[in-house]
């Protein structure tokens, strides 16, 4: 008797980034483990740049279209019954006109859609913004439970809405979290959903590393090097407040900052 195969959602606000290979490696990883995945994105990519390493995906990426395609899907759905009338009115209530709740319905409807035809029972979402908001009425509407990750500048800056967050996490199966600090922030901000936040650190194949950790044994000054966004939630003010450290300790080594963002000049 043929197993069946266990099918999974994603949906992203904008896929691919470069910068978020996290995603990219999670979802490699399931496929290599033998799960189907269906991908979804409200927004395309800004750049044609990709990794090389995305053309072992499998899965494709479905972007939900343009205005008169989301709005004949509108109409649609309120003549089915399926328009979440109640629940924009009250997310328009209790967030404002900025969160733009008809809009995430109408790209919901299109996720709906897309994820009922893949037969997907579950979806998970990376970071609570605009992609976690869409969720809650990707629910609604047809019921698919959702799981999210919250990573860090999405819930302490740019959701921007801590009642949201709250409903966001409410509304999940589970919520992971990449750092035990995260997992205290989200706990703290969302009490009633505590006992389902997790510590899920971001994985990778080390042995991708076996040539670097043979160039660890060898003599010579130990190498540190940082590839980020020159942010503030990146923490380079912190590695460089440590390398001080290490030098007033007397230990020999070089730290390379590979990036580029607005506090350049202020860590230079």
């Amino acid at each position: 008797m043929r197993r069946s195969v266990m099918r999974l959602g994603y949906l992203y606000s904008r896929y691919p980034v470069l910068s978020q290979t996290f995603c990219d490696t999670e979802m490699l990883e399931l496929e290599r483990r033998g799960l189907e995945l269906s991908i979804a994105s409200m927004y395309p990519p800004k750049t044609p740049l990709r990794h090389e390493y995305l053309a072992h995906l499998r899965a494709a990426v479905h972007y939900a279209p343009e205005k008169p395609a989301m709005e004949a899907l509108a109409e649609k759905a309120k003549r089915k019954g399926r328009w979440p009338e109640a629940l924009i009115a009250q997310h328009e209530g209790n967030y404002g006109p900025e969160y733009k709740a008809a809009l995430r319905a109408r790209n919901a409807l299109f996720f709906v859609e897309l994820f009922e035809r893949e037969r997907i029972r579950h979806f998970h979402v990376h970071f609570t913004n605009r992609a976690a908001h869409t969720a809650l009425f990707v629910k609604a509407i047809s019921g698919i439970p959702f799981s999210v990750t919250a990573h860090g500048q999405d819930f302490m800056v740019d959701l921007g809405n801590d009642e949201l967050l709250r409903e966001i996490c409410a509304g999940a199966e589970f919520v992971g979290a990449e750092t035990d600090y995260s997992r205290g922030l989200l706990a703290a901000r969302c009490p009633a959903s505590a006992e389902k936040i997790f510590r899920i650190y971001n994985g990778m194949d080390l042995k991708k590393f076996d040539r670097a950790m043979e160039s660890l044994r060898s003599p010579g000054p130990v190498r540190l090097l940082s590839v980020g966004r020159l942010v503030a939630f990146k923490g380079c003010n912190v590695l460089i407040d440590a390398c001080a450290e290490l030098r007033r300790n007397g230990l020999e080594f070089a730290c390379e900052i590979i990036g580029d963002g607005p506090l350049r000049g202020a860590l230079e």
